[in-house]
């Protein structure tokens, strides 16, 4: 990163007399003073900077925030400050601005680097816990970026007088302000007051003081989950394996924890621009954290959510950028791909897999699938006969019931016989370049010379369907990932290494300059903008001024996403499918899943995955994990099984190798299958429980898997980074302790001050203190094959039971597998938790008007079980086989001998009394109707089990005759 500092030389203005002989003791005292004070002066200067540096000290820099109050208007619930900028009244104040950011950039007006005169800041408040601030230029057009779905929020129309926002009263009228919540008291979430604001069409910064010691966010990026302090630079690029380099994603929002208040004391900060952006985070000489945005164009558009739990902040946050899509429920299985595999691949781990039982649901193809890698064709060498091999295994008749996920490059081959190429150079399709008159960018990809769709342009998003459609008539896919849309280049902008065309008809570009963004003042990322990507001067069809690269370049991944998710609701109609994407915007997760690219085979590697997880939890991609075993390099026999165990707990699951390392599959080690094995069938007895909160995911918004501090926010024990970096949440029900170092047998648990069970056991291992502070450390095996996980107390989680030897091949042989409740009742003996039914794999509409599931609440409280189903109508009698079968009560078996009364209400309000059988030990219930006959889940409105047969919650007594008919 190069520093744009103007070290320019400091010369006082005072002069010193010329001593003479009977001054000099005098003038030697006055000198020790003066240095003695200066030394005290710099010292307290410099105490908490974050990157000292003594040269800042003599640097005259220009003022930090030339804007001063002009106007406030109210109107219809915003508010609207206007300001004018003071720069050139400002340069000659000879005061110096002491700054302890790391990179301070001398940002001059030049003739195309406009600095406005003046300013409009717009406040609205969307509801009591969310507020928008936009700075424009109300003079010139800048870029906004666009929204990519339906936004599920509103200004209020009442006057809020801008919600927290308040100037300060500053008797200069320097812009200057704070936001404060009811719920926080006196305690200011943001404060501007002397931070850095700069406003130029090329560079944009704005700064400001939290009250928080805790920040998360700002990725994609390969480090702890928690923000040290530093830099942080946000720009689509692939660089596997490079943790200090930009990643495939970007995503400016962060999450914090405001220190001086005890409750709701969580903010999130959402900077809604789509430049390259630097974000720094530090502390001043006070102590008090600093952050800092520093963009090279479009506004400064701030999102701050506040005065809620983690989830909540989460929840509005996805209201804004788009809640999760619903993949299908097959996509929660083990899905399987490989660098370089071909059709014999696909039938050897389909051979492996049935002969060792081990469950698998589908196989990914990579680029080699595609004839020379041209998007939307299939490799008739390595590839021949994939479509019969995909209808052979959607076939019942088989008994495999796996599905297939093709790929697809946004980069299309230069190639005259290309059908596709041909067709978006005739549709003016394509992304132009600077250099020449109408002549669309040509740069190289592993293919070739290569073109890039432009999805501004109109006809772009029918092409591409065009093509999808084309490919599922080839290959019968099931889903499709979507790999290169960084944009991912060869070139380092315009191509020089070779000839592109050899057509010299072309002529310069008289409405486009190539050089525009060529000599920036400041550039954010660690290398240049156009390294492995497109030129910055690149242009989109539309706006001539902003429908550029430079400005475009992050929203390329987010546009591909969203056209192969409408191309394949267009295909599949009403059946759910799964669309993922190496690349991604903030918003990706409405319309697409995501795989943490480029990992390698190191224990690092895979304590990485799980900050990388719960960053994208936060980002609104739930179905989110990395390959199992790492891409690159090779991995021990113990870390393929470790990864395993923790992989079982990713939302996506996914085995994925290059094809220089061996296989890192289920079977490639035969003394590690029964290993491998277990921890995948103890993942598919949880699917059903991990696809309810992915269904809740996408109905409203908030994380999956998340950190144990957001269900424990005042155990700040919970805020280690040992704990945060290497163990999760799966929904506030289970905890998950991972094994991440190599030749570990055992582990030391931190478990808060709440009742935990162990998920094999079901034996409880703490119980809530309520006189205890904090929880407890706790010592437990881990030997080679076992993970710990935990249930919650106050979790009801729903899971298949099977035996193990019963042969479960993929998600589709889970409709056979009888289903077990789990309760495990909290301190006081109350539990809950809920249940989706996905029956017929169609996309839920989000006001429940669906015949296609169904959606259950469990809550067990005063030792009675309640079973309600919340929405769903009637179920298709063919699925007979998903029933309710046991019900598992964890404390003791003392609650399951007190039941003395069991009865339901089934589809049509026919009430039967239901019988009981007690299994070993007494704490497990089998349920049957009153022929003993298993109750089948598309019987059931109401379920009861209690102490106390005068209750009658389901109305037998009531309806007696009723009753009676039905029998």
């Amino acid at each position: 990163m190069q520093e744009n500092l103007d070290y320019r030389e400091f010369k006082s203005d005072s002069k010193a007399p010329k001593p003479t002989w009977y001054k000099r003791v005098m003038i030697v005292a006055a000198v020790g003073v003066v240095l003695l004070a200066v030394t005290v002066v710099v010292l307290l200067l410099t105490v908490g900077r974050a990157s000292p540096d003594p040269v800042l000290d003599t640097i005259k820099l220009p003022h930090h925030n030339p804007y001063f109050v002009a106007a406030v208007l109210r109107q219809n619930g915003v508010m609207y400050v206007d300001l004018k900028n003071e720069r050139k009244r400002l340069e000659n104040d000879t005061k110096f601005y002491e700054n302890s950011s790391r990179y301070i950039p001398i940002i001059r007006e030049t003739h195309d680097n406009y600095e406005p005169k003046r300013l409009r800041v717009i406040v609205r408040d969307h509801d009591g816990h969310m507020s928008q601030l936009q700075y424009v230029d109300p003079d010139l057009p800048r870029w906004h970026v666009p929204y990519y779905h339906n936004r599920s929020v509103r200004a209020e129309s009442h006057a809020r007088n801008g919600s927290g926002f308040r100037l300060y009263n500053d008797v200069n009228g320097s812009f200057q302000w704070y936001y404060k919540s009811a719920l926080t008291g006196n305690v200011s979430i943001l404060d501007t007051r002397d931070c850095r604001l700069q406003y130029f069409d090329k560079y944009l910064e704005f700064e400001t003081r939290v009250d928080s010691e805790y920040i998360y966010g700002m990725g994609e990026r390969i480090h702890s989950f928690h923000l040290k302090q530093g830099n942080y630079s946000l720009w689509n690029r692939y660089n596997p394996q490079n943790s200090d380099s930009e990643q495939s994603g970007t995503h400016p929002f962060v999450l914090g924890r405001l220190t001086s208040v005890a409750h709701h004391n969580f903010f999130g900060l959402y900077m809604h621009n789509s430049n390259a952006m630097l974000f720094s985070v530090w502390k001043d000489r006070f102590g008090q954290s600093m952050i800092n945005y520093k963009m090279v164009g479009g506004v400064i558009d701030l999102y701050i959510f506040h005065s809620g739990s983690p989830q909540q902040i989460l929840r509005k946050y996805h209201s804004v950028i788009g809640k999760p899509y619903l993949p299908a429920a097959w996509a929660m299985g083990l899905q399987w791909a490989r660098k370089g595999s071909n059709v014999r691949d696909f039938k050897n781990v389909i051979k492996e897999h049935t002969k060792n039982y081990i469950p698998i649901d589908a196989l990914w193809a990579d680029e080699e699938m595609n004839e020379v890698r041209k998007t939307f064709t299939v490799n008739n060498y390595s590839f021949r006969g994939l479509k019969e091999l995909v209808d052979g295994m959607h076939d019942d008749e088989w008994g495999i019931n796996m599905k297939f996920v093709a790929i697809a490059n946004p980069a299309l081959v230069k190639d005259s016989t290309y059908k596709y190429y041909l067709e978006a150079v005739k549709k003016d399709s394509l992304i132009k370049s600077a250099l020449h008159y109408e002549r669309p960018y040509e740069g190289f990809t592993s293919a070739g010379i290569s073109v890039w769709l432009d999805f501004f342009a109109h006809n772009t998003s029918l092409i591409w369907a065009g093509g999808l459609i084309d490919m599922h008539n080839l290959t019968s896919y099931d889903g499709v990932w979507i790999t290169g849309n960084e944009i991912e280049n060869k070139c380092n902008g315009e191509c020089s290494s070779f000839e592109t065309s050899a057509d010299d008809s072309y002529v310069p570009d008289p409405f486009h300059n190539a050089s525009e963004f060529d000599h920036l003042q400041f550039r954010p990322t660690l290398e240049p903008l156009e390294t492995q990507a497109l030129p910055m001067a690149g242009y989109h069809e539309g706006n001539n001024l902003h429908h550029k690269q430079f400005f475009t370049h992050n929203l390329f991944s987010i546009q591909s996403a969203k056209a192969t998710f409408d191309a394949l609701s267009a295909i599949f109609e009403s059946k759910r499918f799964l669309v993922a994407s190496r690349s991604t915007w903030a918003g990706s997760g409405h319309f697409s899943s995501h795989w943490l690219a480029g990992n390698s085979g190191t224990w690092k590697s895979m304590v990485d995955s799980i900050s990388g997880i719960l960053n994208f939890n936060m980002f609104g991609i739930p179905h989110v994990g990395a390959p199992i075993g790492g891409f690159f390099l090779n991995c021990s026999r113990e870390l393929l099984v470790r990864w395993f165990e923790l992989g079982a707990y990713y939302p996506l699951m996914l085995s994925y190798s290059n094809y220089n390392t061996y296989n890192k599959d289920a079977f490639a080690f035969p003394e590690m299958i029964p290993f491998i094995k277990n921890a995948i069938l103890e993942r598919y007895a949880l699917i059903r429980f991990m696809y309810t909160k992915m269904f809740e995911a996408h109905l409203q918004g908030g994380a999956v898997v998340h950190p144990l501090f957001f269900d424990f926010p005042n155990d700040e024990e919970a805020y280690r980074r040992d704990v945060v970096d290497k163990t999760f949440m799966w929904a506030s029900s289970l905890y998950v302790v991972p094994s991440v170092f190599p030749g570990q047998t055992t582990s030391r648990v931190y478990l808060p001050n709440w009742t935990w069970y162990d998920l094999r056991t079901l034996e409880k291992i703490t119980d809530y203190d309520p006189y205890a502070r904090r929880g407890k450390y706790v010592d437990l095996d881990q030997p080679l094959g076992h993970i710990n996980v935990f249930i919650k107390g106050g979790t009801i989680i729903p899971y298949h039971m099977f035996a193990k030897e019963a042969k479960i091949m993929n998600t589709k042989d889970l409709e056979y597998a009888p289903i077990r409740i789990l309760v495990a009742p909290d301190f006081y003996g109350r539990a809950e938790g809920n249940m989706v039914v996905d029956f017929e794999n169609v996309r839920i509409n989000p006001d429940f008007n669906s015949n296609t599931y169904r959606y259950y609440s469990f809550t067990y409280m005063n030792k009675a079980l309640n079973i309600t189903k919340l929405a769903g109508l009637d179920i298709s009698a063919e699925r007979k086989y998903e029933y309710f079968q046991e019900v598992y009560i964890t404390d003791g078996g003392e609650l399951a001998v007190d039941i003395r009364y069991a009865c339901m209400v089934d589809r049509r309000s026919r009430r039967k009394e239901l019988q009981f059988l007690r299994g070993t030990g007494s704490r497990m219930i089998a349920i049957y109707d009153e022929g003993y006959n298993k109750t089948s889940l598309r019987d059931v409105e109401l379920v009861y089990w209690g102490t106390e047969i005068v209750e009658d919650p389901c109305g037998v007594r009531s309806a007696n005759s009723e009753y009676s008919t039905d029998q």
